[in-house]
């Protein structure tokens, strides 16, 4: 075969590469996870669920070598277009076991559960507790801040806005140490159906809506009790 002729077939391949390759498409808006961590201790987001489907585990232990600093009955996490949503079961996290050089309270709860449907975030946490004390977590306003030892914060309901217009509802993001380690417990992220129009924020003291619903509360950080 001469040289042209060899040219001429690689110059055809090519061609035939572009027509035939398949468009870009966007990534899906909907995602959930489970659970994931950053740090001293790497957790991948376990379950994850990227557009629409399901995945779930049970009885599960992280890391699966050694002492176990996480532990659940149960992690979910769901997407179907417009909505997604994850949850843990029988929570337990051994804090102690992190090399902090310093003793840390253990956490566990019942279940904690995130929501975001049409742009709209929700938690739901059940007998959450903390050094073996039960945290009171009643209509948990989003982005509430419970500092609840020198080295461990807990953000409840933490919600945040990203530059693709999708909103992420975390029902339990924590950081210890500052930032050196964080875990997030029970994640979602969804957006907004097309055509609605965002809400303005409310204003401590606006007045009621036409109706006579309450105006929808301001987020600000807050301390909860905690009993024993």
């Amino acid at each position: 075969m001469s040289p042209r002729t060899s040219g001429v077939l690689a110059c055809t391949a090519a061609a035939c590469l572009l027509l035939t390759a398949a468009p870009a498409t966007a990534a899906p808006a909907e995602s959930a996870y489970a659970i994931a961590a950053s740090g001293l201790v790497k957790i991948p987001r376990t379950p994850s669920v990227s557009g629409p489907g399901k995945e779930s585990l049970a009885s599960v232990a992280l890391p699966t070598e050694g002492p176990s600093l996480v532990g659940a009955k149960a992690l979910n996490a769901a997407v179907k277009p417009g909505h997604a949503e994850s949850s843990v079961a029988g929570l337990a996290l051994n804090l102690g076991l992190l090399p902090t050089g310093t003793a840390l309270p253990g956490l566990s709860a019942e279940v904690i559960e995130a929501e975001c449907g049409n742009g709209k975030g929700s938690v739901s946490i059940a007998n959450l507790k903390v050094g073996g004390k039960t945290l009171k977590l009643d209509q948990v306003a989003p982005n509430t801040t419970i500092p609840v030892a020198s080295l461990l914060e807990l953000t409840v309901n933490k919600q945040t806005k990203n530059a693709d217009g999708t909103l992420t509802v975390t029902a339990v993001s924590a950081k210890l140490l500052g930032k050196t380690q964080t875990l997030d417990i029970a994640s979602a992220t969804c957006a907004k159906a097309a055509g609605e129009k965002p809400e303005p924020p409310t204003k401590p003291g606006d007045k009621p809506q036409p109706g006579g619903k309450a105006p929808k509360p301001t987020p600000v950080p807050a301390h909860l009790d905690v009993t024993g």
